[in-house]
């Protein structure tokens, strides 16, 4: 039988999202700070926005739990993470072993190809910043230091900074949106880039803890102790 041009048949519907897909959706709420640090999460409404049932929905945030995104509080509900002004100084102070380690490794190597690469991106980020686009700006910034630990090859480096990558995104949020905080960024990506082309290690290293050292206090300034 030939069905009508207007009628669709059950194929063409579109398949269910896995709980990967699912999974990856709220992550990326979260980390574009769409959910906020603290919200309640509720199942029910996220199945009906993603058009799955709730099961789906509860075993993704199973597994963003395990991610250190989401927190299921028996008796309370499920939240998205926040994290006390200790978690936030733990994890900047992680992030700048990882970042700093991540220069020593390149640099007892070959880093030219990356340096253009990590040049290129700061290049992209400082036209993004003529336009006004600072949301461009800190995707740039992000690629920046994904890209910095990527260009190691480390495989456990870059699982440990995988570990904590998303947390940081999402605390990024909470950081003040200006063009002085974005070019002064900027300015310090220019400044690591030329101390690891002209091999002074230690200072390539001391210019990557002090980047991370501002993130920290931004951050600490708009969080309070809980």
């Amino acid at each position: 039988m030939t069905l009508p041009p207007n009628v669709s048949t059950i194929s063409d519907a579109a398949p269910a999202l896995s709980k990967g897909e699912i999974a990856d959706r709220i992550r990326r709420r979260i980390t574009s700070g769409q959910m906020a640090l603290g919200a309640r999460i509720a199942d029910k409404q996220l199945a009906r926005e993603l058009d799955v049932s709730r099961t789906p929905v509860r075993e993704a945030l199973l597994q963003l739990q395990s991610e250190g995104l989401v927190e299921i509080r028996p008796q309370s509900g499920t939240f998205v993470f926040d994290l006390t002004v200790r978690d936030i100084h733990d994890i900047c102070a992680t992030r700048a072993i990882l970042e700093t380690g991540a220069i020593r490794f390149l640099l007892a190597g070959s880093a030219g190809e990356t340096l253009a690469e990590l040049n290129t991106l700061v290049g992209h980020a400082a036209l993004a910043l003529e336009d006004g686009d600072l949301q461009e700006c800190d995707a740039l910034d992000w690629r920046f230091h994904e890209n910095l630990i990527a260009a190691t090859g480390n495989r456990y480096l870059i699982r440990a900074y995988r570990g904590i990558s998303s947390q940081l995104r999402a605390l990024r949020q909470r950081m003040p949106a200006t063009r002085e905080r974005v070019a002064r960024a900027i300015g310090q990506h220019r400044r690591l880039i030329d101390l690891c082309a002209a091999g002074r290690s230690a200072e390539a290293e001391e210019q990557i803890a002090t980047h991370v050292g501002n993130v920290e206090r931004l951050l600490m300034a708009v969080n309070k102790p809980s």
